[in-house]
Parts: structure tokens; sequence; C-alpha cells
């Protein structure tokens, strides 16, 4: 896909099928050993317990992610990222200083008077 492009159409269904819900960061500290520059996140879902992420999210300090609450994705299965494992997908958009060669992200935080663990639709 090249830049400017849009994906290919999905039907209603398939976006349900995807199944995110707010979290709640309990602590964001480097992921030492990944390619890239990334944060090991602890995250809180609520009624549905703790659970990790890893993403590049190395340009937003730790003291500017801890408390916030978050958007993840929590049915893609658990990925692999250099020692840790990543149990749900972060959602956010590209950060402004990205180098060129990462992807380093701006988290997409949701308000904290919604309860962690509900689900984004």
């Amino acid at each position: 896909m090249q830049r400017g492009e849009l994906e290919p159409e999905i039907t209603f269904e398939q976006f349900e099928a995807v199944d995110m819900r707010v979290a709640r960061v309990i602590s964001a500290t480097m992921a030492e050993g990944t390619r890239k520059p990334s944060r090991h996140l602890r995250l809180d879902f609520g009624r549905f317990g703790e659970r990790t992420s890893v993403g590049q999210f190395a340009l937003i300090p730790e003291s500017e992610l801890v408390g916030r609450n978050v958007i993840a994705c929590v049915n893609l299965g658990t990925r692999r990222i250099g020692k840790y494992s990543s149990e749900a997908l972060v959602l956010g958009a590209p950060h402004p200083s990205s180098p060129a060669d990462q992807a380093q992200a701006t988290p997409m935080y949701i308000s904290n008077d919604v309860e962690p663990g509900s689900r984004i639709f």
C-alpha cells in the first residue's frame, strides 16, 4: 500500500470482530533489547485483568502515560517483541517527531472517566 491509499473495505461484521477496550496504563518502562525504541506497558483492563503491550511510544514520557486511559485491541493474540510478550495492541497515530526509520506513535487517549475494560464501539 502506498501513502495516501485507503485499506480495502471490510464488512461491519468484520469490524465488530475487533475487540477494542479501554485500558489504564499502570507502568510504561523502556523495553530493553527491542529493534526500535519501545515501551513495555502494563495495562489494567478492569474486570478483564491486566495485560502487557510493547509499542513504539518511546517519545512519550513515562509520566505522561502512567495513569492515563488508552484504547487497545485485545483479540489479536500474543506477539513476541524481543524478550517481551505483547498481549494487546495500543492504538495510536504517528508521532510528529518520529525518525523516518521508526514508527514512533502517540497513543489514542480516552477520558479517565471511562471505566477500564469498557468496549470501544
